[in-house]
């Protein structure tokens, strides 16, 4: 009898039952959370189980340590090493492999002339021409079956000039080196071809030039090795389809870690970066774009090095790429379902996938027939009077609470973007602690103080039903933007597993009323309304401030005390045989009152107890109610692990873009609002009868999240302020080497640049302006570079020269209806690229037509026989030059633009001698700053500014580049 009390009571419906399971449920979702973040670096191969893995683990290791010994920049001498580097390391592997073939674009001379759409600013409207001389190092590996459609593996080896590329993409390549190794021990299926490529990161361009190459009609699908962080997992970033996602889930066992959430915010522009996927999706092929995400304070940084990374991040993209690969190239391929892929993985155990497409079918299932279900099991109960109705006071109070809360949380954001909008760049947790925190409190406010002065029977029940109205609502709107997105908008699959989940709570409820024997009209409907608050069926529905009356039911009959021990959940729930419910659920129960109190029989209603002890209680079965453990168990666990797992997908990848601006600023609180809602939904029917000390815990936890999101910095050593430096040196206004730092509004920048020695020993001005979208740009005149070694001091000037070669505007030749031709040789010293903007002073719109771009060495009296050309109707507003090698110290380049009367352009210009002259601006890049150069015998840094800031600056600050160099010479000519 002890133990089944015991049980009973355990069961119950109270206060500190719900409060322990609701602890305990967090607890489980924390553990699986560390044990998802963590369990990674444990599982690396061992040399005496995985002797191969284990093998291929170290040596990409050393190549990885080899590739970042430096920076190496397309734009740098250290961008040759690597490239030798990676050659030498593809002849040692491939040596003994006769199905192999090596093509390397240094030696074959490849360069493609094209046109291209900014890859990192989709709105950009610059028409832009691209001339790029490529190093990339393909390898064939010829397929057993060489009929198949091939694989494309590819990682770029160049770096930004700031950082040493470790995981951006110094990972990726030492992963495709150790692919590479490995399927020459296993040859392939189908033909497998690597793509070392260069300069992703100055336009994509390495993947371009993939195209200008004969293997690539071999190609269909793609594996991109890509880094937009700086270490942790690697993530599935994106994929082409359902197909590609199953195929994914089929290959990759161990390990797997990808979520569609991540593909909808980098297609949504969320995410200001691009991968070599883009070119490869952009030209027909299939795959998978696989990446490192965070953190991205640290991401294009001094700080993406061997120091910040580890063995155990290389092994999740190796190992990752390995049994992708693996499997493309050995087994048959069913590529059938293009339409987007939803999916998730579980704590890196389990990966998960359905069709957008599916998804939305589903929902719309769901939104027909759950209302149709749901209105047929209240009408059914209304007809048996097993159903409560509810006064409107009641109705209100649940969605009362949750405005209550999204007004705080507006509040409360307010005050954030005003004391420290920033916060979230240092830890989202404690900003998305507060948003919990006030939703939850709100709920629990305001629902207990309406119910002091009008008890609701059966909160809990109300506030699941009034969820499962709110969210077949939101459903029905994301459904309509999933399909109106063309099936793109691939993360909103957890609002559809969250209205699954509440339907199936709200249906228990209603299940169990439609079920219960119909009610009577008479002395127990009498009873049953008086003593427990209802008008239409026999449960108990008192609040704790009905308390009194239930403890004088419990001193009156023993018989009847255990019937309250059997204390039932809800109005409509149901008992494991299904039999009627006398009890009221939403009572309090937490201590027992004595079997005996000699002031019962005085109090008001007892005899009418005893009546109903005496007539009903021995005819009643004593049986347990498992119901409110069931509606918690079905929508509280596994929504609230999905929600914020999903919540805390968004917020790792995106908290740090707040320092791009005032716009992700927004976005990210937003987020945080949001999320924090979506986290608090499954909880909130629940969560009014807490007890005091979960409530004193969730009070305690939004002061201390409160105080850290207010009064902590946002930046420091282990999270730092990124801010972009560059050098600009306009010979149009002499050879003064202005410095521009970038980066947030806020006071940060000017504080940290007054204190460089430089700036306070020749008391030199700063200027400090906004430059929109909560950016900032600060500037003054810095040490000058030394860019060129000499036996004599060098001018700047003497970087950048100008020489027109040609000119037929003013020619007496030239018909007035004719093109205008003009060429340019633009001498520029130990430069690879360099960038031309035209732009005409009687013309709205670029008039360049075509442009001429002269290969090899030239000079002002030698001209080369070969060249590309590119012609665009449209106009050309930008041609960017990349070249290799450093010794031709010269660009020759041919334009050729359209008078204004062909253009037709009514922009006013009565000047006859500046009548279709077009101006060139002429900007070029030098990126190769951690290297001394010697003049006059004397060692001297390249780049002094910038190793003053560096030297200097607060730990709490880390740099990065502003443009392809960190030293621009700009000058403009006429033409």
């Amino acid at each position: 009898m002890k133990l089944t009390n015991l049980f009973r009571s355990v069961l119950k419906y109270r206060k500190t039952n719900l409060s322990l399971l609701l602890l305990i449920t967090y607890a489980i979702i924390a553990v699986l959370y560390v044990f998802d973040h963590e369990y990674y670096k444990f599982n690396l191969p061992k040399k005496d189980e995985q002797p191969e893995f284990n093998a291929l683990l170290e040596t990409a290791w050393t190549d990885l340590q080899t590739i970042t010994a430096s920076f190496h920049p397309y734009t740098s001498r250290d961008n040759d090493r690597v490239h030798d580097y990676l050659l030498s390391r593809v002849k040692e592997i491939t040596k003994n492999a006769s199905f192999a073939s090596i093509s390397d674009d240094n030696d074959s001379k490849r360069s493609i002339l094209f046109q291209q759409q900014d890859v990192f600013n989709a709105s950009s409207g610059i028409s832009r021409v691209i001339y790029f001389e490529s190093s990339n190092i393909l390898v064939k590996l010829e397929g057993k079956n060489p009929d198949q459609e091939g694989l494309l593996l590819s990682a770029h080896f160049d770096s930004v000039p700031t950082g040493y590329g470790a995981t951006d993409d110094g990972m990726g390549v030492a992963s495709l080196l150790a692919n590479l190794e490995y399927h020459i021990r296993h040859k392939p299926n189908r033909t497998l071809i690597f793509n070392f490529n260069n300069n992703e990161e100055f336009g994509l361009l390495g993947a371009s030039a993939y195209f200008d190459h004969p293997w690539s009609s071999l190609t269909k699908y793609v594996i991109n090795l890509e880094g937009t962080g700086a270490g942790g997992k690697a993530v599935l970033f994106r994929t082409s389809d359902t197909s590609t996602a199953k195929i994914y889930q089929q290959s990759v066992r161990a390990n797997p870690f990808g979520n569609s959430i991540y593909q909808q915010g980098f297609y949504s522009g969320y995410v200001r970066s691009e991968t070599d996927y883009k070119v490869y999706e952009q030209n027909g092929m299939r795959g998978w774009d696989i990446a490192f995400y965070k953190p991205r304070n640290l991401y294009h940084t001094m700080r993406d090095s061997i120091q910040y990374t580890s063995k155990a991040s290389l092994w999740h993209m190796l190992h990752t790429s390995l049994q992708l690969s693996s499997y493309v190239v050995s087994n048959s391929l069913d590529t059938e379902d293009q339409t987007p892929a939803c999916y998730f993985d579980f704590i890196g155990q389990k990966f998960f996938v359905m069709s957008s497409k599916t998804l939305f079918y589903w929902n719309f299932i769901f939104l027909l027939i759950s209302p149709i279900v749901v209105i047929g099991l209240y009408l059914i109960s209304r007809d048996r009077m097993t159903w409560k109705s509810y006064s409107w006071l009641s109705w209100v109070r649940f969605p009362l609470s949750l405005l209550l809360g999204i007004a705080i949380e507006n509040i409360f954001s307010n005050v954030v973007k005003r004391i420290n909008p920033l916060t979230f760049s240092r830890n989202y947790f404690w900003p998305l602690s507060v948003f919990f925190t006030e939703v939850l409190l709100a709920n629990y406010v305001v629902i207990n103080f309406l119910n002091r002065f009008s008890p609701c029977n059966d909160m809990k029940s109300l506030s699941i039903n009034e969820l499962f109205i709110i969210l077949w609502v939101t459903l029905l709107f994301t459904s309509k933007a999933l399909y109106s997105s063309g099936y793109r908008y691939t993360g909103l699959y957890p609002l559809s597993f969250l209205f699954i989940l509440t339907t199936g709570a709200a249906i228990l409820r209603l299940l169990g009323s439609a079920l219960r024997p119909k009610a009577r009209k008479g002395h127990d409907r009498e009873f049953m309304d008086r003593h427990s608050g209802y008008s239409s069926h026999p449960q108990i529905g008192i609040e704790e401030e009905n308390h009194e009356n239930t403890q004088q039911f419990q001193n009156q009959s023993e018989s009847l005390q255990d019937e309250q021990t059997s204390t039932q959940e809800d109005n409509g729930s149901t008992t494991l045989s299904g039999g009627p419910l006398h009890v009221n659920d939403d009572q309090d129960t937490d201590s027992e009152l004595p079997q005996h109190d000699e002031r019962a029989p005085l109090l008001k209603g007892s005899s009418r107890i005893s009546e109903l002890s005496n007539t009903e209680a021995s005819s009643k079965p004593k049986y347990i109610d498992y119901a409110w453990i069931i509606q918690f168990l079905v929508i509280v666990p596994l929504s609230s692990f999905i929600l914020f797992s999903s919540v805390d997908a968004i917020m790792d990848a995106l908290n740090q873009t707040v320092q791009e601006g005032s716009k992700a600023t927004f976005d990210i609180i937003k987020f945080g609002m949001m999320g924090s809602i979506l986290i608090a939904l499954p909880v909130l029917p629940f969560f009014y009868k807490v007890n005091y000390m979960t409530i004193l815990l969730t009070v305690l936890l939004f002061l201390i999240s409160t105080s850290k999101t207010l009064l902590e910095p946002s930046f420091t050593n282990n999270n730092p302020l990124k801010v972009r430096f560059s050098q600009n040196i306009n010979l149009s206004h002499g050879d003064g080497a202005n410095v521009h730092v970038l980066g947030r509004e806020g006071n940060f920048l000017r504080p940290m640049l007054e204190d460089l020695p430089s700036i306070k020993h020749s008391f030199t001005p700063i200027n400090c302006n906004t430059v929109g979208n909560g950016m900032e740009i600060c500037t003054y005149d810095g040490m000058k570079p030394n860019l060129l070694s000499s036996n004599w001091k060098t001018n700047i000037s003497d970087m950048l020269k100008i020489h027109v070669l040609h000119d037929s505007r003013n020619s007496t030749n030239r018909s007035p209806y004719e093109p205008i031709v003009a060429e340019l040789l633009l001498e520029v010293k130990e430069n690879r690229a360099c960038t031309l903007s035209f732009n005409s002073k009687s013309q709205k719109k670029s008039p360049v037509r075509e442009v001429t771009v002269y290969q090899g060495k030239t000079s002002t009296l030698q001209h080369t026989n070969t060249s590309k050309t590119i012609k665009c109707s449209s106009g050309i507003d930008q041609l960017q030059l990349h070249k290799l090698d450093f010794d031709q110290e010269s660009y020759r380049i041919g334009v050729q633009w359209f008078p204004k009367i062909l253009t037709d352009d009514n922009m006013d210009d009565d000047n006859l001698d500046t009548k279709d002259e077009l101006s060139v601006s002429i900007s070029c890049y030098w990126g190769e700053y951690d290297s001394d150069s010697v003049v006059n015998g004397t060692a001297v840094r390249k780049m002094p500014a910038f190793d003053e800031l560096l030297n200097y600056a607060p730990p709490s600050f880390s740099f990065t580049n502003e443009q392809k160099g960190l030293v621009i010479v700009e000058d403009t000519v006429s033409l």
